[in-house]
């Protein structure tokens, strides 16, 4: 096969798993969990006096800790114990594209959930290409982590217990929000430039360091997108088995 068909067989690969993704996201609840934690967010937010910008940032990662990292997470490890992950190991499907069709299943869900919650506590005056990046970046960095660390772990209820400390790495760009920390040192944090991106968004911060936060924030997503597909590979095919 040429490098030109190799690159098609891989691209209908990837786009029949997000498919299917999406299939059994919506079978399991996800949509409907994400609906919920939606609801709930937009009524405390409406509740507050104000528009309260600053936490915006806030908001989003609270949200897609859930929709994003533990969503992921939890169907790594139920596609492992249904013995799925062990039969896509023997067919063409690579690691990377199982990957890229999960992180692109829960980034759909993650900007729909983060849209209509936009769009009810806060309105249209966003800089929407801004957010959706942002958001983007923040679901792919989750659901990437969230592989990572729950490969180590062989059922839902030994990975839960210490998911709590897992997370707080991942608040680690929100500290100066609560008036704690600052620093060029939060740079080095992978989520701090697409914490820059949703501020941009809604004018806490100016428009001109955009561009800068996308390229940091991409470069970040394949570093975790490479350490995810050893530590997936490893996981499944501990007897050096090509996934």
């Amino acid at each position: 096969m040429t490098g030109a068909g190799a690159r098609r067989a891989a691209a209908r690969r990837t786009a029949v798993t997000f498919v299917l993704n999406l299939r059994r996201q919506a079978a399991a609840g996800y949509w409907f969990v994400a609906l919920l934690a939606g609801l709930a967010v937009g009524a405390v937010l409406l509740a507050l006096t104000g528009d309260p910008l600053r936490w915006w940032p806030v908001v989003v990662l609270s949200e897609l800790t859930i929709t994003s990292f533990y969503f992921a997470a939890v169907q790594v490890l139920r596609e492992r114990g249904e013995g799925i992950l062990a039969a896509q190991a023997i067919t063409p499907l690579g690691p990377g594209e199982y990957l890229t069709a999960l992180a692109g299943s829960l980034c759909l869900l993650a900007l729909a959930e983060v849209g209509a919650l936009v769009l009810v506590a806060h309105g249209a005056a966003v800089r929407w290409p801004v957010l959706a990046i942002g958001v983007v970046l923040v679901s792919s960095l989750y659901v990437l982590y969230g592989v990572i660390v729950v490969v180590g772990y062989e059922t839902i209820g030994a990975f839960l217990l210490p998911s709590g400390v897992w997370t707080l790495i991942l608040g680690v760009p929100l500290l100066p929000l609560l008036g704690v920390l600052d620093g060029w040192w939060l740079w080095c944090h992978p989520l701090q430039p697409a914490v820059v991106l949703i501020e941009i968004a809604f004018g806490a911060r100016p428009a001109g360091a955009a561009v800068p936060c996308v390229l940091l924030g991409a470069t970040w997503c394949a570093l975790l997108f490479l350490a995810a597909r050893v530590r997936l590979v490893r996981a499944v095919t501990p007897r050096s088995v090509a996934l």
